[in-house]
């Protein structure tokens, strides 16, 4: 496993957030960047998880498709879900600050991906 938080975007999440964190120095794509923009949601988490990456989405069919993974007994490299009243410009500096929270604690030490992040749903609210 990695030592430093990755994130992946898909469609649903602002390209500000993308550049606003990647000006902060985290490693994120989106999904466009990577020729993703049409991929399934499935396409989408299985990306992030080989890549090692956590997904960033408000795409509540994530919700399901973890669900139905852990019944398979796959891993994910964990989902942050952006709940509904995160929405519109407000949604960007709510994402950044979580985002650099979890980045910041696992390069801190306070927590690892291992323990804290893979197959974990972290909810943005």
């Amino acid at each position: 496993m990695s030592t430093s938080l990755k994130f992946y975007t898909d469609t649903h999440i602002a390209k500000a957030v993308a550049a606003q964190l990647r000006a902060r120095g985290v490693d994120i794509v989106r999904c466009e960047e990577v020729g993703m923009a049409e991929a399934s949601d499935f396409e989408h988490l299985e990306y992030a998880t080989r890549e090692g990456r956590v997904m960033i989405t408000n795409d509540q069919d994530f919700l399901i498709l973890v669900n139905h993974w852990s019944a398979q007994g796959r891993n994910h490299n964990g989902i942050m879900f952006c709940e509904n009243e995160v929405q519109g410009t407000i949604a960007i500096g709510i994402i950044i600050k979580e985002c650099l929270f979890y980045h910041e604690m696992i390069d801190g030490g306070a927590g690892t991906i291992e323990d804290d992040i893979v197959n974990h749903v972290l909810y943005i609210s």
